[in-house]
């Protein structure tokens, strides 16, 4: 199962978590950031494990925004193939597809897309009980 989660905008940049979990155990997660800079919007990332140790011994991964528009938003990696290229592409109000175009040194250039759905938040439960309010002696 993936699952992904974003904070809004705010200061210039937006954060959010993914975590891949097969079965009972949590394969992967990551965090990542939109920052908006005088040069254009970067994509930063990084990989943990669950017990927060980063996958990657250099610093976090930057891809540059290369274009968008309402549909799609397209960040190339400057620096090498994991991944070249990245893309969000949404297919209506409450769905969007994240692709990765992985160009590695050795071996085939492969694509992962998953594609997310927003889930509603559970209904609230009717309020009714006094716990929530302090009594006074």
């Amino acid at each position: 199962m993936a699952e992904q989660t974003w904070l809004g905008p705010k200061a210039g940049e937006m954060t959010g978590i993914f975590r891949l979990v097969e079965g009972e155990k949590t394969l992967v997660l990551e965090l990542f950031s939109l920052v908006e800079k005088p040069e254009g919007i970067s994509f930063y990332f990084r990989h943990f494990t669950p017990e927060l140790l980063p996958w990657e011994k250099s610093d976090a991964t930057v891809l540059k925004l290369e274009s968008l528009d309402a549909a799609k938003a397209v960040f190339v990696n400057p620096v090498n193939g994991e991944p070249k290229r990245a893309s969000l592409i949404r297919v209506d109000a409450d769905t969007y597809t994240a692709r990765s175009e992985l160009e590695p040194q050795q071996g085939d250039p492969q694509s992962i897309e998953i594609t997310f759905r927003r889930q509603k938040p559970p209904a609230a439960p009717p309020s009714g009980g006094s716990a929530a309010h302090r009594k006074k002696p």
